[in-house]
């Protein structure tokens, strides 16, 4: 059977993008094994600051690979569920529609569920007991996903970047979170620092941001920046450099 996945899929955070070889990946039970936190560093558990908004926020944004652009729209819903938050990204591409779907916890925002869906492919995963465990179909037929995650998810899949605008931004604060890469099926660390306070103008206006810098701590090239106001917590832009897709360079622009 040929896998195949139209479109990146990119959480305003964008930033899980589903690929040819997320489609492979996922016809395989895994039982990938959490990172050393021995080589990795202590993995924190942030202690959120504020609470998510409510809202839907419209995103106009570019990939540009290869010397090609493309045009995108996307767009992040966060809505209260009482107990959890839900976030859903959708991007619109020439291709057609990509959604990513996540609940998250409503005292820590960690993760708690989440459903890709792109064309062929529909991927859903449950995070317990520190464990991911769910289904990836891809043209129809069910393959299993079993992966030992060692820990909690913090500020992965869609509202990843609502999640952390939560945290007590300032310069100099870092924190190191645990996602989940589906195109790998393995467990990455991420860095999240807080570099500066500086303006930024986008098509929705003008605002003082803090500026934050989101790497691999373990030297994966994959990084993304992310700006967010500093009164209301907005995201109002993201640039992201995709390693894995030829170093294809997302930026998103906030326009409303």
């Amino acid at each position: 059977m040929r896998k195949r996945v139209c479109v990146a899929i990119c959480v305003l955070l964008l930033a899980t993008v589903m690929q040819t070889q997320a489609a492979a990946a996922a016809t395989q039970a895994t039982a990938t094994q959490a990172p050393d936190k021995k080589e990795n560093g202590a993995i924190d558990s942030p202690k959120p600051a504020v609470s998510m908004k409510p809202g839907t926020f419209h995103y106009a944004a570019k990939l540009e690979m290869s010397g090609q652009e493309m045009s995108l729209r996307m767009a992040t819903t966060i809505k209260d569920d009482g107990s959890a938050w839900t976030a859903t990204d959708v991007m619109e591409t020439p291709q057609g529609s990509g959604t990513d779907t996540a609940t998250i916890d409503k005292t820590s925002l960690t993760l708690v569920k989440r459903t890709l869906q792109q064309g062929p492919v529909t991927i859903t995963l449950d995070y317990a007991g520190n464990k991911a465990t769910g289904t990836a179909t891809v043209n129809g037929q069910d393959h299993a996903i079993a992966v030992d995650l060692g820990g909690p998810l913090f500020a992965d899949a869609a509202g990843a970047e609502q999640v952390i605008a939560c945290l007590p931004l300032a310069a100099g604060y870092t924190v190191k979170v645990r996602n989940f890469d589906v195109q790998t099926q393995t467990v990455k660390v991420r860095q999240i620092a807080v570099t500066t306070v500086e303006k930024v103008t986008v098509p929705a206006g003008t605002f003082d941001a803090f500026r934050v810098d989101e790497t691999s701590a373990e030297g994966d090239p994959d990084r993304k920046t992310i700006w967010i106001a500093t009164d209301s917590r907005k995201v109002v832009k993201m640039s992201v450099l995709l390693a894995s897709l030829n170093g294809a360079v997302m930026t998103v622009e906030a326009v409303d």
